[in-house]
């Protein structure tokens, strides 16, 4: 049970489901139903502020500048009194049309407090609505998938039929690029909103291995697998000269965990790269690491790669 002096902020279900409707309308509050647009409105102006602010927590920093500037107001207090009686009386009227340090200190703790409560609510909801936006945009990319399979009987795109390179020898997103160029999709589909750096072209997530003559169907059913998701970091490590465990989640949303595009349109969130029977999403063949000229040996084996 919270004490009376406890603070507790977050948004309430209300709030969460405007928030979501907002997403999917490109947050034009308009768009929002009459009833939630009031609501709607405050969400938008407190989204407008991570504009301007950064969303770190609070560290030590402020505490100590201000500390510090303390210190230095009360040195050149005491070097005043040594002055005249004169001299004093002109410094005290002076002092008192400053600042008292009471004063000083009650604003800078409200700083410090309103900083401790407000930025952690801002960085939930940036990452609630960064979180959506991929989403959507995997979703974007999956009904692409699908009109791309309509017109090609019912195949996942590929641009390099019958290359049997593995994931260290050939860019495996650019088997995305008939998307692009037959206008299933837009290019700002291709990447995820929380990654503020991705390839112009490529974008930053991870498409299913295709093998050849054996590419991935379009579609739900017994044959559902994974063919899209946030980037695969054990690639990312491999190609920096790092290693990377194969339980690493993407990198995508902080670690917290990773969005799929399934073959019949649906997205997932994975708090694990584990689906089904062990299969890991990173790695090829149950492998437990990454190795080069790896890839998979039958359609199934889910093996996301960039």
């Amino acid at each position: 049970m919270n004490r009376p002096d406890e603070v507790n902020l977050e948004l309430g279900p209300d709030d969460q489901r405007v928030l979501d409707a907002l997403a999917d309308v490109g947050y034009d509050v308009d768009r929002l139903p009459r009833v939630d647009r009031a609501r709607g409105q405050r969400i938008a102006e407190l989204l407008a502020l991570l504009e301007d602010y950064p969303v770190d927590d609070a560290d030590d920093t402020l505490v100590h500048a201000t500390l510090a500037g303390i210190d230095r107001h009360e040195s050149q207090r005491l070097a005043r009194m040594s002055f005249d009686h004169h001299q004093e009386e002109a410094a005290a009227a002076d002092r008192g049309r400053r600042i008292r340090i009471p004063d000083f200190i009650s604003v800078a703790a409200v700083l410090l407090i309103g900083a401790a409560i407000f930025w952690p609510t801002l960085s939930q909801v940036r990452q609630r609505s960064l979180a959506t936006a991929c989403s959507n945009n995997l979703r974007q990319l999956g009904y692409g998938f699908s009109q791309y399979a309509a017109a090609n009987a019912g195949a996942m795109p590929v641009a390099r039929a019958g290359s049997d390179l593995s994931w260290d020898m050939v860019a495996n997103v650019l088997n995305l690029a008939p998307l692009l160029d037959g206008g299933y999709c837009e290019r700002g589909h291709l990447s995820c909103p929380a990654v503020h750096e991705h390839d112009a072209v490529t974008g930053n997530y991870s498409y299913q291995w295709q093998l050849p003559g054996t590419r991935v169907q379009w579609g739900g059913g017994p044959g559902m697998t994974l063919v899209l998701g946030d980037r695969n970091p054990l690639i990312d490590a491999f190609r920096d000269g790092h290693h990377a465990g194969a339980m690493t989640i993407s990198l995508n949303h902080g670690g917290r965990g990773q969005y799929v595009l399934g073959s019949d349109g649906a997205t997932l969130w994975l708090e694990t790269p584990v689906i089904g029977q062990g299969d890991n999403i990173w790695l090829p063949n149950g492998l437990d690491e990454l190795r080069r000229g790896a890839k998979p040996s039958e359609p199934g084996d889910v093996f996301l790669a960039h």
